[in-house]
């Protein structure tokens, strides 16, 4: 493997695949280089990290939590199901939640319905539903059919078709801003997203 890093993909999403050989500011220098070049393509992206058995230190962990973070990604270890790169996401609250978790990618045909909230480690592609009498945390994409009970936290809004409380709105946004770390919720009867982190509302009309 002559690359610090090589990044594939694969059924489980986007898998990124270190070299065991090289030393950690090395892979961090090469990770540094590719998000920035790629930062549109990665923007929103929740990636599988394969360390190849090499040993990450905590430490290290948490500073490519803070690099990925940086470029709106997220990634868990394999075999594991701590999330790194979301502190962003505020979900301080998180685990006092009655909760489903979905630990995949939802692909065309695959849905959920749970009275409570449902996190998501993955994107929901196109063809994918979920239903939540609550709140929905999607480590990924909306690219599918989202219907929450209180609010969405999403890596990135593209949804086929959504709804949160009774509040039905369709909606397809292909601007890229949109693949940015978001909350959707209701504010004075309409849907409304905001760049976690910002106080600015965008409001998208039926």
């Amino acid at each position: 493997m002559d690359k610090a890093a090589i990044f594939k993909g694969s059924k489980e999403g986007i898998v990124l695949l270190v070299n065991p050989d090289l030393d950690f500011t090395s892979i961090v220098n090469f990770l540094s280089k590719t998000l920035e070049e790629r930062k549109l393509f990665f923007s929103g992206a929740s990636l599988l990290l394969d360390t190849n058995d090499r040993i990450f230190s905590e430490e290290e962990l948490k500073n490519l939590g803070s690099l990925f973070q940086k470029y709106g990604v997220s990634f868990r270890i394999k075999g594991e199901e701590k999330i790194y790169g979301t502190e962003f996401l505020n979900l301080s609250n998180l685990q006092e939640e009655k909760m489903a978790v979905v630990t995949h990618t939802m692909r065309s045909g695959q849905s959920i319905k749970f009275d409570g909230s449902v996190v998501v480690l993955g994107d929901i592609n196109e063809g994918a539903e979920v239903n939540a009498s609550k709140n929905v945390y999607i480590f990924g994409i909306v690219r599918g059919i989202i219907n929450a009970g209180e609010k969405i936290i999403s890596l990135g809004f593209q949804p086929i078709r959504m709804s949160i409380g009774r509040k039905m709105l369709e909606v397809a946004p292909s601007d890229k801003s949109y693949r940015k770390p978001r909350v959707a919720e209701l504010e004075n009867g309409e849907i409304v997203f905001k760049v976690i982190g910002e106080k600015k509302s965008l409001r998208r009309k039926e």
